[in-house]
This record gives structure tokens, C-alpha cells and sequence, in this order.
């Protein structure tokens, strides 16, 4: 295929690291070091599992260019399974040219191919990141009436 979505698979993981890792660059740029061999290694483990992690891809003339991650977790308040979109990220080249909402409308189809009730997904800080919470918002994604995540680093 030269141009569209594939899912991932363990092959992948380097290419699914590359851009994970260009995220996180974005999100966290100099306050923490990217590990790109531990991102790969974490990529190809979670990919070959089985574990109710899934990825896709977005490519152009076969290149990928962007990426969306999704996971399957459960909770009684939401209904049982659901899913959390974890990552998703397009090379700032091919941006505007709506690949990401292609991406996002893949993973909502494999949501209801899942039957999950819902997904949900975490934003970055409002004040930096207003277009990514807004791309969210246009798609249907409205505020979480439990509250902010957060995070207990183990």
C-alpha cells in the first residue's frame, strides 16, 4: 500500500518508536532525554503481545508520516472496556492535509468494531497546546466530567 492506514505490527516498531518519539520531543522537548532504542524495544514488545494495544499508521507513497496509538482499558463507570487514545502524531510537513483525522477515524471504527462504549483521550496543557484540545473538541471529544488525569510514577 503507498498511501493510507495500515495497523501495526511487531515490524513496525522502529518506525512506530521514530515517531512516538518526535511526540514526546514536541511535548516535553529538553525537560526529559529520549530514549529512542527503549521506545523501539517498547514499541516491538507491546505490538507482539497481544496485550489490547494497537497502533496505526498513515502513509504517503509508502513512508509512514503519521501515527495513532489506542489501548483497551476497563473501568465500572464507563461501562466496562473502553479505549484510550495514548498517542497520535503526523510529521509537521504532512499536517493540515487531514491525516490525523483520518487516523482518529480509524481508531473510532476499530472502537465500535470493539464495542466499546466510549474512548477517551488525554490533552496536554491547555495554555500550549489549544489547537490539539480543539482538534479533539471538532471531532466530537467533549471535557471529562471525572476530573484531570493523573499520573503516580512507579
Amino acid at each position: 500500500m503507498l498511501d493510507g492506514i495500515i495497523k501495526a505490527s511487531a515490524e513496525h516498531s522502529v518506525k512506530v518508536a521514530s515517531l512516538v518519539a518526535k511526540l514526546l520531543q514536541a511535548l516535553v522537548g529538553h525537560k526529559r532525554e529520549i530514549d529512542l532504542e527503549q521506545l523501539t524495544a517498547v514499541s516491538k514488545s507491546l505490538l507482539s503481545e497481544g496485550s489490547g494495544f494497537h497502533v496505526f499508521l498513515y502513509l504517503v507513497e509508502g513512508i509512514e508520516v503519521g501515527v495513532i496509538t489506542v489501548s483497551q482499558s476497563a473501568a465500572i463507570y464507563a461501562g466496562g472496556h473502553y479505549g484510550v487514545i495514548e498517542e497520535l502524531y503526523v510529521e509537521p510537513e504532512y499536517r493540515s492535509r487531514l491525516i490525523g483525522k483520518a487516523l482518529l477515524n480509524r481508531v473510532v471504527s476499530f472502537a465500535r468494531e470493539q464495542e466499546w462504549p466510549r474512548l477517551e483521550v488525554s490533552t496536554p496543557e491547555k495554555e500550549h497546546w489549544q489547537r490539539t484540545i480543539d482538534f479533539y473538541r471538532r471531532e466530537g471529544f467533549v471535557d471529562n466530567s471525572i476530573g484531570e488525569r493523573l499520573k503516580l510514577n512507579l
